[in-house]
């Protein structure tokens, strides 16, 4: 069952789905969605994974950030500050509506910057499931910038010619220049996190910064666990062609759905 609902102070109203299991048997599921226009591509995806989530017992919680989606503000008032406010806001929620119980944290891809840096502002261990993570701030800063470039000269948009985009125009949002300063900056590949954290990485490729991350984290005695996805299975995020196509993994989706609810991490 999902129970759509809004939450937060009433000055930042968050929207969110609530997916609600017939019988909670697990800890509950915070989903948090990427930025920008992967946020947008990958909604189909995140709701199949919380239905499945949900089928097998885990009641999770997916949010639209303020600024985006059917939240209040707009994509001009998105902030690195905003978003770790919204990550405490959507917790408390959650915690809440299940009894009590503390949340584990779901990122894909560019949501694993705020989760993350949530993560290690908190005092209590976490549990973070990171679905092919980006873990360099100035390399997910350089891809939206060149993924926008691409809308505009090279994906056939204008035919008759190039676009004039707004200083603060990407990807289709109105994004202020101190969003992507913070982004910019960060660093995920040397990143602490509170004393008996456990991390559940899914990557389709297992970069270097991944390996780094794995051995950093392990380094401080946090126990970090890699899974590699099927690689023919993994979307094509960076087609020009494909910029507002839905994407939709369902092998990964189902392999996530299978190890959340099965084994170590169920």
């Amino acid at each position: 069952m999902i129970e759509p609902l809004y939450f937060g102070e009433p000055q930042r109203s968050l929207f969110g789905a609530l997916h609600r299991a017939r019988r909670s048997q697990r800890r509950p599921m915070l989903m948090c969605t990427p930025l920008l226009q992967d946020g947008i591509r990958s909604h189909r995806v995140l709701r199949v994974i919380a239905e499945g989530l949900a089928e097998a017992g885990v009641d999770t919680l997916r949010f639209d950030w303020y600024g985006s989606g059917d939240s209040a503000g707009d994509s001009g008032e998105l902030s690195l500050p905003g978003l770790l406010l919204d990550i405490r806001e959507a917790n408390a929620l959650l915690g809440s509506v299940v009894g009590g119980a503390r949340p584990r944290g779901f990122a894909l891809r560019s949501s694993a910057v705020p989760l993350l840096l949530h993560a290690a502002g908190q005092t209590e261990p976490a549990e973070l499931i990171l679905w092919d993570p980006c873990l360099l701030g100035h390399e997910l800063v350089a891809d939206w910038r060149g993924q926008h470039s691409q809308q505009l000269e090279k994906a056939g948009r204008y035919p008759g010619g190039h676009a004039e985009p707004s200083p603060d125009d990407l990807l289709g949002f109105d994004v202020r220049p101190g969003l992507l300063a913070s982004i910019d900056s960060f660093d995920g590949r040397y990143f602490p996190l509170p004393p008996g954290s456990r991390v559940l990485m899914a990557v389709w490729e297992f970069r270097p910064e991944h390996e780094r991350f794995v051995d950093s984290l392990r380094g401080a005695g946090t126990a970090v666990e890699w899974r590699t996805l099927e690689i023919d299975d993994r979307p094509s995020f960076d087609d020009p062609n494909r910029f507002e196509s839905q994407a939709l993994p369902r092998r990964s989706a189902a392999q996530l759905v299978r190890w959340l609810t099965d084994g170590d991490w169920s």
